[in-house]
């Protein structure tokens, strides 16, 4: 009977701690630095509090699939890192980066075991507004301090000097953080029409403001993706239509004038603020763009394509990537891609599966007039968001990603659930 109470009070305890510990974990999320070779977050520590606090409140739910998928990839990339590597290319494993590698992707999944959790409890829409709300209050941060040149703390927030780069470890992952945090504001039916426009806005400058090239294509195709969703799946009266396609075909028309006022623009920035250089490049020579002024992606996609080439079927396995390429090709840098990343380390067939089925679950929230809820469009906006920033950057390891993922997987099956 004392067991009973105690175990009570404790599950009491643990639901009036829960959000708190939720608020936290979600504004840590836009947090993380490496320490030890480990990218490493303050949001991890409350990951993990979270996830204590289910399983005393016994309502941690394990899905089998996810789960079963888990472990066989888990078994693939140790094996063929430990076994396959050392035997097929002549190269000594390192255990400490696999051990590295490893915990990342054990850290993923329990983050994707969170994100399908919160959709269960219904904790989910507060975990991402506190997530945005704080997007927009550091980017307001960046906007201030690069205007005003301020350099208090200029080499934790800044990245060479003048990329900001918030409480990142990198200004790019920082930009494509920044957008995902667009997502609530301009899909919440509770936030007002003026204040999406204000978030846009600063999202905008806080992306300039990371002088990330990546972040500002994946911002161009955020929005364009949602003019698409505005122009051809709202619905409208037939002088509405008649209007847009005109304002459209005027927009057309005037590009080329357009252009050249933004890049003036531009080039008047970049006097006052050098961050802005990389985006004006961006405008005046997309091919340079890619390959020069530190970015280098088409080198690391070039190597990635290779190691592939080299395994395609198991890949190359965790913690031997770097290595590898530094031995063979004397590149010891990552894919620069996530999709490429995970080809290289997971092979093909096990890749194609999980991509298979993550565009499967985009396709379906997207298509399916039952699965459209706000909240399964926000989710499916974030994983949108993620895969085309992946496109330049590996995040194969991302926090949010993972969350999202998990979250995003349960909506969309408890959508089909609650249908049927």
């Amino acid at each position: 009977m004392r067991y009973s109470l105690e175990l009570r009070q404790s599950q009491k305890n643990s639901h009036v701690l829960l959000p708190v510990i939720l608020f936290w974990m979600a504004i840590l999320l836009h947090q993380s630095q490496v320490i030890l070779g480990i990218n490493i977050s303050f949001a991890d520590f409350f990951c993990l509090m979270v996830f204590i606090n289910l399983v005393i409140r016994n309502q941690l739910i394990i899905p089998t699939l996810p789960l079963n998928f888990f472990i066989i990839v888990s078994l693939l990339v140790l094996a063929t890192a430990v076994i396959y590597v050392p035997i097929q290319f002549n190269s000594n494993s390192n255990p400490a980066a696999i051990v590295s590698d490893y915990i990342k992707l054990s850290a993923s999944f329990v983050y994707f075991l969170i994100g399908y959790n919160l959709s269960n409890i219904n904790y989910l829409d507060k975990t991402i507004k506190w997530y945005s709300l704080f997007s927009i209050l550091v980017g307001i941060l960046g906007i201030i301090f690069t205007i005003f040149s301020i350099n208090v703390f200029s080499n934790i927030l800044f990245f060479g000097g003048t990329r900001f780069r918030g409480l990142m470890i990198d200004p790019n992952y920082y930009s494509v953080l920044q957008i995902t945090g667009l997502v609530y504001f301009t899909r919440s039916k509770i936030v007002e029409a003026r204040y999406k426009y204000l978030a846009v806005f600063i999202t905008f400058l806080a992306v300039l403001t990371s002088g990330s090239k990546t972040g500002i294509i994946t911002l161009i195709c955020y929005l364009a993706l949602r003019l698409i969703e505005y122009l051809f799946l709202k619905k409208k009266r037939t002088g509405e239509v008649v209007v847009h396609l005109f304002f459209i075909v005027f927009l057309i028309l005037l590009a080329p004038l357009l252009f050249g006022i933004s890049e003036k623009a531009m080039y008047h920035l970049t006097s006052s603020i050098p961050s802005f250089f990389r985006i004006q490049e961006l405008l005046t020579d997309i091919t340079g763009a890619v390959s020069e002024s530190g970015s280098g992606r088409s080198d690391a996609w070039n190597v990635a394509l290779q190691v592939i080439q080299l395994s395609p079927f198991l890949g190359v396995g965790i913690g031997t990537y770097t290595s590898l390429t530094g031995e063979m090709f004397q590149y010891g840098n990552l894919a620069h891609n996530t999709f490429l990343q995970l080809l290289a380390e997971w092979g093909i067939p096990l890749t194609t599966c999980f991509f298979g089925y993550v565009f499967f679950l985009l396709g379906k929230v997207s298509l399916i007039d039952f699965h459209r809820t706000e909240t399964n469009l926000i989710l499916r906006d974030f994983m949108i968001i993620l895969l085309v920033g992946s496109m330049a950057i590996s995040l194969n390891s991302a926090r949010i990603l993972w969350l999202i993922l998990g979250a995003l997987i349960y909506s969309a099956n408890a959508q089909r659930v609650n249908h049927t």
